[in-house]
């Protein structure tokens, strides 16, 4: 077995379909409103989506052909799901773009904690993981090492299929405005990101969704915390789970819902002197901190997002979470007859993916709140 070309090979996520120069240029040239009125009106895809379509399904399914789906790469998606709180930096001022409104929905956040992305997988796959090496002295001239074959084991990852769907009204099927329908690309694309977000966190392992980190067997379990009355100390218990394990403590990072966050943020840690006796306080409150302060906790950022695990905090180094995904971008197809009576059409995009947690004593997660 080589080791260190098994290290090189997954060191750096899976390869893209695309290099980066043609990632560069469909990110320049691609629009997803002209797929998405191409075929809401029964219209062939042409020109540079179509190519592109067509040169994905060729790479991912090369015996396949009227597959029935246009693929969409995720490169073509940077102005969809990487901008805005919504569909406003999509649609243009001159086009009434403020006559949109866009849903208030939960924040992505595992990107920003540091998660890695792997996409463009073909068949399942097996990560490999090994164990330590131990060093040992020589007792004296001569006498041989020890020696330890390293324990390697693997970290599994199978497609979970993803899907969202949205129906769209037949005038605004009929509406030709681009920016309209851009809306309705971004509004499907953020469902799937959303629900891949929080199989990351929370996923269940049964009902079709992948197993999530706080689910996975070896995660540090913080007990003992007085629900509605966290102290400083509890999170601190946090912080060591990690040390003990030997994590890289300056990456570390704590995701929370917001309820989590406010009660952080009220609550104070109060220090106090006390004679030696410990029979009475001698010097009143000495000292005072709220647990949580500028989004910062025991030291260490906090991300907040509704989409994390309800009444629970979560410190970790969040590169050791991947999020693995099969082809590159999502499929769409646009179905006419599903609401065939009332004139709509219902747009549905499709999305395989997996949470592999490399090691789960990379992170801790402890109940805050009643």
């Amino acid at each position: 077995m080589d080791v260190n070309k098994m290290k090189e090979q997954f060191a750096a996520p899976a390869k893209s379909i695309f290099d980066a120069a043609e990632r560069a240029l469909i990110a320049e040239r691609y629009d997803i409103s002209k797929v998405l009125h191409s075929l809401m009106h029964r219209k062939a895809v042409e020109g540079f989506e179509a190519e592109i379509s067509d040169e994905m399904n060729a790479r991912r399914h090369p015996t396949e052909t009227n597959l029935g789906a246009v693929a969409v790469p995720y490169c073509a998606l940077v102005r969809t799901l990487g901008k805005g709180n919504g569909g406003a930096a999509l649609v243009a001022t001159d086009l009434l773009s403020d006559e949109y409104i866009s849903p208030l929905t939960e924040r992505l956040v595992l990107r920003k904690a540091g998660a890695r992305f792997i996409d463009g997988l073909v068949g399942d796959i097996s990560i490999p993981k090994g164990g330590n090496v131990g060093a040992y002295w020589i007792t004296s001239e001569g006498n041989p090492a020890t020696k330890v074959t390293p324990n390697f084991t693997q970290v599994n990852g199978t497609p979970h299929t993803v899907g969202a769907y949205v129906d769209i009204t037949h005038k605004l099927a009929m509406q030709s405005s681009l920016p309209a329908q851009n809306l309705v690309g971004e509004l499907i694309l953020n469902a799937v990101a959303r629900a891949i977000d929080t199989a990351g966190l929370c996923g269940t392992g049964s009902d079709g969704q992948p197993l999530g980190l706080v689910g996975t067997t070896g995660i540090n379990e913080v007990e003992d915390i007085v629900p509605d009355a966290p102290k400083y100390l509890d999170l601190l218990n946090f912080v060591a789970a990690l040390d003990a394990a030997n994590i890289d403590m300056d990456a570390l990072k704590w995701l929370a819902p917001s309820r989590v966050r406010a009660k952080l943020a009220a609550t104070i840690d109060a220090a106090i002197v006390e004679n030696k006796a410990k029979t009475e306080n001698v010097g009143a409150i000495t000292s005072a901190r709220y647990l949580c302060d500028k989004n910062m906790v025991a030291d260490y950022p906090l991300l907040t997002s509704n989409l994390c695990p309800a009444k629970k905090a979560i410190l970790g180094e969040f590169s050791q979470l991947i999020l693995a995904g099969w082809g590159e971008g999502v499929d769409l197809l646009v179905d006419h007859y599903s609401c065939s009576t009332s004139g709509a059409i219902r747009i549905v995009a499709f999305k395989d993916a997996d949470v592999l947690v490399r090691y789960p004593e990379a992170f801790a997660v402890g109940q805050i709140l009643a």
